[in-house]
């Protein structure tokens, strides 16, 4: 019978998700073409008269979903074809520095994400096309860069002079150097690439972080960000001894030397118990500014442990000249503070190294001193203080506002980890002057001057607002 075939041809549209416009089936079954139908009855015409059929199931119909990217990244497995209702998945590939944002589709679906996996369930009988939307992950040090244009390099010659020297000087601002030299003989490794730091007066360059006001110092090479506290934690000696070459060192008889290659470390001092503060995995003993900054770390900053990561600090022991028979000259003192007409700071660190004829550092046997460290707190190196702007002299320094300076100061001079000179009476070791802007050097180790904490902040820590001024300072998203 004709109803009989319509039936069967009702069956096998609803099979095949389709549906055959030849059937002259009046107002029948305009939902076959939608999706989902269950005991559904649609009316047909026999010609004579109007019969009713009942259909239950499910009527399938093929969409394809296709997802494009809007830039700043692709999306991969596009197109698919899939059945009313049910999920495909594409895998989506932001470029660096981007992530997902959002993504939205020409018609009704169901959307979601996990990771970088995007999810698109079409509600719809038609094919669906959808566009994924990227943003810029709002990192720290992103934003640092887009509130101070970098000004390139600078000659050696600048060093020399400071910044700023006068009202009128436009040297403060943001500038590059390399972090790691591949044409040295010297074993260096991490952190490697272009270090971003700041000179001069620096108004952008603020950050509040732990409750405390920070100044960025630098990015360094691989991302993370090095800031000095915008004060000083109170004054300690560098060390109580001074009658030793080995007391200009940040540690001290370490059972082996302090290399790039193998940098000496501190014990988790964010977790260890406070007995246990600053011993190191290479042995030795602490100094004494080494021992107060590890404690006031674990006092402050332990509970922002995962925002802080393990930085290269510089104790540059390396020889200088002179002899340690005598009086010894290391390399900060050569390249920062001898009187030539050219300063040559380097954010590199030198391992510790010898002259031809003598161990400079081998001392009772085969323990050494100074040297390389990866640490979760530390000093600002003499090379950091004159490339901030500092003038190496020990005569009269910049006398306009430099970041580096602040008011509070418990002795008007505060600490770094560059080494002058040795003897066997004396140890010196270099200090900012705050009153005159200047790099000069202690009368001896066992003097005591304020000391200033140094930590480097992840490179993927985010930003949740200000613009770097005092007024609005960068803060960090918890």
């Amino acid at each position: 019978m004709k109803e009989k075939r319509i039936e069967k041809e009702i069956k096998k549209a609803q099979k095949k998700g389709i549906y055959n416009p030849k059937l002259k089936l009046g107002i029948v079954a305009l939902i076959l073409v939608i999706g989902t139908v269950i005991g559904v009855s649609y009316a047909y015409y026999t010609g004579t008269s109007t019969n009713t059929l009942t259909i239950s199931g499910t009527v399938s119909k093929k969409i394809k979903v296709t997802v494009q990217s809007g830039g700043n990244g692709t999306v991969s497995g596009s197109p698919q074809t899939v059945d009313y209702g049910t999920q495909a998945a594409f895998t989506m590939s932001p470029n660096a520095g981007y992530q997902y944002k959002s993504v939205s589709c020409n018609y009704n679906s169901n959307t979601s994400h996990s990771g970088n996996t995007l999810y698109i369930t079409p509600k719809t009988s038609k094919d669906v096309t959808c566009t994924v939307e990227f943003e810029e992950i709002p990192y720290l040090r992103t934003k640092i860069l887009k509130a101070n244009t970098s000004k390139g390099t600078i000659s050696s010659d600048n060093f020399k002079t400071g910044c700023p020297t006068s009202s009128s000087d436009s040297c403060s601002g943001v500038y590059e150097m390399e972090d790691y030299n591949s044409s040295t003989s010297l074993n260096y490794d991490n952190p490697g690439g272009t270090s971003y730091y700041f000179r001069g007066e620096a108004k952008n360059n603020y950050v509040q972080f732990a409750n405390k006001i920070w100044r960025i110092v630098r990015i360094n090479g691989d991302g993370s960000i090095r800031l000095v506290l915008d004060g000083d934690i109170g004054t300690s000696e560098f060390n109580t001894e001074y009658q030793g070459y080995k007391y200009v060192g940040y540690t001290y008889d370490n059972g082996t030397p302090c290399t790039n290659a193998s940098p000496c470390k501190s014990v988790d001092i964010a977790t260890n118990v406070e007995e246990q503060i600053g011993t190191t995995d290479h042995g030795g003993e602490n100094s004494t500014i080494k021992a107060k900054l590890e404690q006031w770390y674990y006092d402050n900053l332990r509970a922002y442990d995962n925002y802080i990561t393990y930085g290269t600090y510089c104790n540059d022991t390396s020889f200088g000249s002179g002899s340690e028979t005598g009086t010894l000259y290391y390399g900060p003192y050569t390249r920062l503070w001898n009187g030539s007409s050219i300063v040559k700071p380097q954010l590199t660190c030198p391992d510790p190294t010898a002259n031809s004829s003598e161990s400079q550092f081998v001392k009772d046997g085969n323990h050494t001193y100074g040297g390389v460290y990866k640490l979760k707190i530390g000093l600002l190196s003499g090379d950091e203080i004159v490339l901030a702007g500092f003038k190496p002299t020990n005569s009269s320094g910049v006398t306009e506002s430099n970041y580096l300076y602040y008011t509070s100061s418990s002795s008007g001079y505060f600490w770094n980890s560059s080494p002058y000179v040795s003897s066997i009476d004396n140890d010196s070791v270099f200090v900012g002057v705050l009153t005159s802007r200047n790099f000069s050097y202690s009368n001896d180790v066992a003097i005591s001057y304020s000391v200033r904490p140094v930590i480097n902040l992840k490179q993927d820590v985010i930003w949740s607002g200000g613009n770097g001024t005092k007024e609005s300072p960068f803060v960090i998203k918890n």
